[in-house]
């Protein structure tokens, strides 16, 4: 019975005209936006804005350049990637690959995996969510790259690998490669690893704040001008004592 006069006082305020306040439902608004459809590449893509996900279709060819691409980028099976001068808000990942090829100033802000594909190529570019160069049949190459998180693993290629100039932040591994490995004048934040590679390996001018530990590669391995400890911990060990 209470809220009888409360119902009559909206009624006259309506009738008068006065101000009155509502409860209104949440707006609309406030539900997350709809994701941006993919973007698949089997041609060429110049500097333009990518709003989503970028999608290489199996068997396809792809070319990127100065592309701006605000999700992940994932190549398919048996295709290839050529992207020079991109910028990655996500990922960048591909799985059974016949070529990638990221090169010329490109940024990737997520992880990069390249795996169990044939030939896979990061060079003279950022990684802030770190690199996997792994299970791949052809070479792997890691050069004049800046790995700002997570580490970079170049691990189980098949026709070796290349692991040079780089600078990065936590741990580098180097790993059961077989047909060669050479890890020359890399600058790492934690430690160095070489193990298990095998068909010929140099370790020459990498320079680690902790560790630097080889073992198990056959035949042993080659080099001179390793610095660990360089923050003023660590040692060389195993194989790489006294390179």
């Amino acid at each position: 019975m209470r809220k009888i006069p409360a119902v009559l006082g909206l009624l006259v305020a309506l009738l008068v005209g006065l101000p009155v306040a509502l409860a209104v439902p949440a707006a609309a608004a406030s539900e997350p936006a709809p994701r941006a459809p993919d973007t698949l590449c089997a041609g060429s893509i110049g500097a333009t804005t990518v709003p989503g996900k970028l999608v290489v279709p199996a068997n396809a060819t792809c070319t990127l350049s100065g592309t701006r691409i605000l999700g992940s980028v994932e190549v398919g099976i048996n295709s290839t990637l050529r992207a020079t001068r991109i910028t990655v808000a996500g990922d960048a990942l591909a799985t059974q690959s016949r070529l990638v090829s990221i090169t010329t100033s490109s940024h990737i802000e997520g992880h990069t995996k390249l795996s169990k594909g044939i030939t896979a190529t990061v060079s003279g570019s950022s990684a802030f969510g770190g690199v996997e160069l792994s299970e791949n049949s052809g070479r792997a190459t890691l050069t004049s790259v800046t790995v700002n998180n997570g580490g970079a693993f170049v691990t189980k290629n098949r026709g070796g690998a290349t692991v040079q100039s780089n600078r990065v932040n936590a741990n580098l591994s180097v790993s059961e490669n077989a047909g060669g490995a050479s890890v020359r004048s890399n600058i790492v934040g934690d430690n160095l690893g070489v193990n298990k590679n095998t068909g010929g390996t140099a370790v020459v001018s990498n320079r680690a704040n902790d560790n630097i530990d080889c073992t198990d590669n056959a035949p042993a391995p080659t080099g001179s001008g390793n610095v660990a400890g360089a923050d003023g911990g660590g040692s060389k060990t195993g194989q790489c004592a006294n390179l």
